[in-house]
C-alpha cells in the first residue's frame, strides 16, 4: 500500500484535542485520520463518538467512597436486603429521618 502526505488545515485546539484523545487510545493521529477516511469512503457516512469519562475529581471521590464502603468505614451506606419490601421500608425510614 502506497502512502502519501496530506496537508489539512484545522483549528490548533482541535488538533491538540484530537492528538490527546488518540494518544489516550494508544494511536497515532494519522491512524485515526486514515480510519476515518476509509470508513467515510466505504459508507458515505461520517460518525463521531468518544467514550464519556467522569471528571477526575468525581472519579476520585467515588473511588474513595467505594473503598470506605468495602472497608465498612462509613455507616451512610444502606445495608443489604433479602427482599424488596425490607429495602423500601428502610428507604422510607431514611427519608423520614433526613427531613
Amino acid at each position: 500500500m502506497a502512502t502519501t502526505v496530506m496537508n489539512v488545515k484545522v483549528d490548533a485546539d482541535l488538533k491538540r484535542a484530537a492528538q490527546d484523545l488518540a494518544r489516550r487510545l494508544g494511536l497515532p493521529l494519522s491512524a485515526v485520520v486514515s480510519s476515518s477516511l476509509r470508513s467515510f469512503v466505504a459508507s458515505g457516512e461520517v460518525t463521531f463518538r468518544a467514550e464519556e469519562r467522569l471528571r477526575s475529581e468525581v472519579e476520585a471521590e467515588l473511588l474513595a467512597l467505594s473503598a470506605q464502603a468495602r472497608a465498612g468505614e462509613w455507616d451512610g451506606f444502606s445495608p443489604s436486603f433479602d427482599d424488596a419490601g425490607a429495602a423500601l421500608s428502610w428507604l422510607r425510614d431514611a427519608v423520614e429521618t433526613a427531613r
